[in-house]
C-alpha cells in the first residue's frame, strides 16, 4: 500500500514539473524567429540629450517586445571606418542615420553597396545651409517641410511689415527680395552683400536715413557679419537660421517601428508629419 502511496505521488509531481516545463517559462515561436528583424542605429553627437534618451528607450523596447536585433553607433560626426565594419560584417534589415551632419557620409556609404539593408535617413534640426540633403533614391529621407518652413517665415514677415515699421533688407543678388515685401520704389532699403565689400557703411547709412525699426537678412549671412550688423542698436534677425523645430522622437521612432514590422517602409523624400514635428517657431 505505501508503495503505491508512493508511485502515486511520484507520477503526480512529475505531471507537475512537466507542466510547468510548458507553462510557466515564454517560449518564442518559431515563425517569430524566422521573422527577427536586425538593425544598425547611427546617430549624430550633436543629438539633444532627449533624442539620446528616446533613441536608447525606443531600441530597448524593439528588443524586448518585437525581438529587433540592434547594435547602436551613437555620437558620430561622420560615419567613420567602425560603421563601414559593421555594415561588412552583419546583413542589417534596416539602417537608419540620425543627424543633419552625418547625412553627406551616409550618401558615400549607400554608393559603394556595402548593404542590402533599408536605409532611413532623419534630419534632426532646421537645415539652414542646405547640407542636410541626399542624392540617394534608394533612401528614406525624412525631413521638416520646406513649405513649412517658408509659410511661418511669410507670416512673420507680413505680420511685422503690417506695422509700418522701417526695414532694411540685406541679401544677395542671386535671392531678391519678394516685390509684395520690397517694391522697386522701395530700393534704396536692399543691401547687396556680394561683391560689396561697403555694404556695412551703405547699411548704416540706410538704417539712419530711413530711421529703420529693423534688419533682416533674408539671404545666408555668416555669424560675423549678423553681429556687425547689430552694433547699429537695431533689431537685427537673420532669416536663414532664425526658426526653431521641436521633433517628438518617441514618436518618430514609434513611426518607424510601424514601418518596419508592417511592412510599409517606402524610399523617397518624407516629410514628419504633425504628430512627429511638435514646434516650428521664429526664435
Amino acid at each position: 500500500m505505501a508503495i503505491k502511496r508512493f508511485i502515486v505521488l511520484l507520477v503526480g509531481i512529475l505531471l507537475v514539473v512537466t507542466g510547468c516545463g510548458t507553462r510557466g517559462i515564454p517560449v518564442i515561436k518559431q515563425e517569430l524567429m524566422d521573422k527577427k528583424l536586425s538593425v544598425l542605429m547611427l546617430s549624430s553627437s550633436s543629438l539633444p540629450d532627449t533624442a539620446k534618451q528616446s533613441i536608447d528607450q525606443a531600441l530597448q523596447t524593439w528588443r524586448s517586445e518585437h525581438f529587433i536585433a540592434y547594435d547602436w553607433v551613437k555620437d558620430l560626426n561622420t560615419l567613420d571606418d567602425q560603421v563601414t565594419a559593421k555594415l561588412k560584417a552583419n546583413p542589417y534589415d534596416y539602417i537608419y542615420v540620425i543627424g543633419n551632419e552625418l547625412i553627406a557620409s551616409a550618401d558615400g556609404l549607400m554608393g559603394q553597396g556595402l548593404s542590402t539593408g533599408k536605409w532611413t535617413l532623419l534630419q534632426s534640426q532646421l537645415d539652414s545651409s542646405g547640407t542636410a540633403s541626399t542624392s540617394s533614391d534608394q533612401a528614406a529621407f525624412l525631413k521638416i517641410d520646406a513649405q513649412q518652413i517658408e509659410d511661418l517665415k511669410s507670416n512673420w514677415l507680413q505680420n511685422l511689415l503690417a506695422t509700418n515699421v522701417a526695414v532694411e533688407w540685406v541679401t544677395r543678388s542671386d535671392r531678391p527680395i519678394p516685390s509684395a515685401w520690397a517694391p522697386s520704389e522701395e530700393a534704396d532699403h536692399i543691401v547687396l552683400l556680394d561683391n560689396n565689400e561697403q555694404w556695412f557703411q551703405q547699411l548704416s547709412f540706410q538704417s539712419k536715413q530711413h530711421a529703420a525699426k529693423w534688419i533682416i537678412f533674408y539671404s545666408p549671412a555668416t555669424a560675423a557679419q549678423v553681429q556687425k550688423a547689430k552694433t547699429l542698436n537695431i533689431s537685427v534677425i537673420d532669416m536663414s537660421s532664425a526658426l526653431s523645430a521641436q521633433l517628438n522622437w518617441t514618436q518618430i521612432l514609434d513611426d518607424r517601428l510601424a514601418a518596419m514590422t508592417n511592412h510599409t517602409w517606402q524610399k523617397g523624400s518624407l516629410s514628419y508629419n504633425e504628430k512627429e514635428l511638435l514646434e516650428l517657431k521664429i526664435k
